[in-house]
């Protein structure tokens, strides 16, 4: 069957509108080799890996930083908006349907500059700015949680994306783009953040995540143009799409065991030295008041008015050192998918409330952080201090 060139040749594809998608898949699942080998020719040139690209990418980063530094949310999302990391992961999955050693490495350089961009920008901004960012700025501006949401998200961007540069005039769609920045490269930045300021650990843990975030992505994606009608085509096509899923298993067996938290480890001695004192002092305090007034009527309203509501206060309490290099998160409830509630620093105390519970084959404990806040933490990651 041949494509009539009057109204749906391969340039013609892509301008059809919204009615005529499903008429569209049928002249193309029926077409000849050359009416196909057009279209995706097509797609690569709508591809738009050009050195164009890279000026959009520097702009992007350029308002990312600022609206990071200056916590401005609205910029941050207008950065994501302009940046162009679509474009390199379609062209990886245009790879595998046409397999083109060129065209495979134009799209993998292309993506790994992007993300090099951006990792290098949270190491900028950590040299630049160093503790320019909180942990409720943190809360705000990266998606840290990995629960069930963010991945119907990535799945639902992944398989749109793909249905829209197929069948859709103008490239990759504009709010598919902006998830990936917000799942993918935003978290990225963090990630080199965490680098520059030695918190090794949980630079490597989200570094995981997001590893399993961009290759289920491109997966995902392959997949969509496969069912659409168009295959893995050549040892390289299935070689590809063959090393997407491979990767994708390795990153999300890695993510499930790897249960560290992220924390920036932002300078609060003051709030340390409130709690750590408090418990250990009041004892220590109390044989020096003793002595300092000898055998005189004094005595005995001090020894009843200070040891007895201290002795009172401390008998119930219970404390732990978190022992973890990259520090821990506290989540509202005992599960790796519960919200965070706050972070954690290696070495800091917290108050350890209620019973341990097991979830997720891992012990849980209910703590109350420096900073007041209540949650759970995995156990293994706290000492408790014995008096």
């Amino acid at each position: 069957m041949s494509i009539p060139t009057s109204e749906t040749k391969p340039d013609g594809l892509h301008r059809a509108p919204s009615k005529q998608s499903r008429q569209v898949r049928q002249a193309l699942s029926n077409a000849g080799p050359s009416q196909l080998r057009d279209f995706i020719n097509d797609l690569i040139r709508r591809n738009q890996l050009i050195p164009g690209f890279f000026l959009q990418l520097l702009l992007s980063l350029v308002l990312l930083g600022f609206g990071l530094i200056a916590d401005l949310p609205l910029l941050v999302l207008v950065a994501a908006v302009v940046s162009p990391v679509l474009n390199p992961m379609i062209g990886l999955v245009i790879s595998a349907i046409k397999p083109s050693t060129a065209h495979l490495l134009k799209s993998a350089s292309f993506l790994l500059i992007t993300l090099l961009a951006f990792f290098g920008l949270g190491w900028l901004i950590n040299l630049s700015s160093p503790g320019a960012l909180t942990a409720d700025q943190i809360n705000g501006f990266f998606s840290l949680n990995n629960g069930w949401l963010e991945w119907v998200v990535l799945v639902l961007a992944a398989i749109i994306s793909a249905y829209l540069f197929l069948y859709r005039a103008g490239g990759p769609s504009v709010v598919t783009s902006t998830v990936f920045v917000y799942l993918i490269f935003i978290p990225l930045t963090l990630a080199g953040l965490l680098f520059s300021r030695g918190e090794m650990g949980a630079g490597i843990t989200l570094l995981i995540t997001i590893a399993a975030r961009l290759f289920i992505s491109i997966l995902l994606m392959m997949i969509t143009v496969w069912v659409l009608g168009f295959s893995p085509r050549g040892t390289a096509g299935w070689l590809l799409i063959g090393m997407v899923l491979i990767l994708s298993a390795l990153a999300i067996a890695e993510m499930r065991f790897d249960q560290f938290g992220f924390s920036l480890q932002t300078p609060e001695p003051a709030q340390i030295a409130a709690v750590a004192p408090t418990s250990e002092h009041l004892n220590a305090a109390t044989p020096t008041v003793a002595p300092t007034k000898k055998p005189t009527v004094a005595p005995t309203p001090t020894e009843q008015i200070l040891p007895t509501p201290t002795s009172l206060e401390v008998v119930g309490e219970r404390y732990a050192l978190v022992v973890s290099e990259s520090g821990v998160v506290v989540r509202e409830s005992a599960s790796t998918d519960a919200a965070i509630v706050t972070y954690i620093s290696n070495g800091l105390q917290v108050t350890l409330i209620g019973e341990q519970v097991n979830a997720q084959n891992m012990d849980w404990q209910q703590v109350i952080a420096p900073d007041g806040k209540e949650g759970w933490v995995a156990a293994r990651f706290l000492s408790e201090i014995t008096p």
